[in-house]
């Protein structure tokens, strides 16, 4: 596991309380927030978090399995007909990735993919405005940089970095994030709950996805004048554990997604997510995001847009605790 973010771990979730349930300002809320994610993607690589309660699928497999329903039916052959479509649907494996993120308690983000690249950016948003060095919010001005994080490229090397614009530090780790091939995995489907760190793969993803029944086809939606498919990923409850439990002050979380996808090329058009957290002394919690998505051509400028670039004047710092 990268030592940064086990760093970021115990140093995010000491403050996070606070934070989350009266928040000093909207920057503020936005890094807890963002490490929240960040912190839950690290104990379940970890193996620290464990699954106890899902959603029901039904397995029809095997002696004794229950009969199927005709909705369950006409659900399978639905799933049948995705797999199949999705096979086909390989038209976005050269395009290149932007999504914008709102919601509730922080600033816009936008996530910038192609193939193996990643880089993710968060702003103040225009109620924050510009941010003090501690990266309290001034509210005033306009919508500003909050940090960024994802692959750069170094001295010729690869590294995962975290940049906070507020004051001006970076850390880099050697290596870079990797996202899941599917939501089939816990950490998988954990992934989908926050603002996505999508694959680079996505008809590839949503053809396992379906697949191993971690998500169904659920209906067709108009976004925009354009008829989507709509894939709701299964809900997972997963046990908080150990010091997170204690700094959230609850003891669940659970996470929902929902995919709006082009019917012909299976790439997503619009992803909602959400988790809460509940079972604790603390009130219950709901972190919602949505993200509209756009495909752009592989141009040398879109292709840069990926990597982040450490700006000028910028101290580096050993660790993300440091910053």
């Amino acid at each position: 596991m990268n030592t940064d973010v086990e760093e970021l771990l115990r140093e995010g979730m000491e403050r996070f309380t606070t934070g989350v349930r009266a928040p000093a300002g909207l920057a503020r809320t936005a890094l807890r927030l963002h490490r929240r994610r960040l912190a839950v993607r690290v104990a379940v690589a970890c193996g620290t978090v464990a699954v106890t309660a899902a959603a029901a699928i039904a397995v029809t497999a095997g002696t004794g399995a229950p009969a199927r329903t005709q909705a369950g039916v006409a659900q399978a052959r639905t799933a049948a007909y995705v797999i199949s479509r999705v096979e086909d649907a390989l038209a976005g494996e050269h395009l290149v990735f932007r999504g914008h993120t709102t919601g509730g308690g922080w600033g816009p983000t936008i996530t910038w993919v192609y193939g193996a690249r990643t880089r993710f950016e968060e702003f103040t948003g225009s109620g924050c405005g510009h941010p003090l060095p501690d990266g309290s919010c001034t509210h005033k001005g306009g919508s500003k940089p909050y940090l960024t994080t994802g692959d750069a490229l170094i001295h010729g090397k690869r590294y995962s970095v975290y940049v906070t614009y507020f004051n001006r530090k970076w850390s880099a780790s050697p290596g870079w994030w990797s996202v899941p091939a599917s939501a089939c995995s816990r950490t998988g489907a954990l992934e989908m709950g926050g603002p996505q760190i999508p694959t680079s793969h996505w008809p590839a993803f949503i053809h396992a996805t379906v697949a191993c029944g971690a998500a169904t086809v659920t209906g067709h939606v108009r976004i925009d004048g354009m008829q989507t498919t709509k894939i709701t990923g299964s809900p997972l409850t997963v046990r908080i554990q150990g010091g997170e439990a204690r700094a959230v002050r609850e003891k669940w979380v659970r996470v929902q997604w929902t995919l709006y996808v082009d019917p012909k090329t299976y790439l997503p058009v619009r992803m909602s997510s959400s988790n809460r957290t509940f079972g604790g002394p603390a009130p219950s919690y709901v972190f919602t995001s949505v993200t509209d998505v756009q495909w752009l051509p592989p141009t040398a400028a879109n292709i840069a847009k990926t990597l982040v670039t450490i700006p000028p004047g910028f101290r580096h710092v050993k660790s993300l605790a440091d910053q």
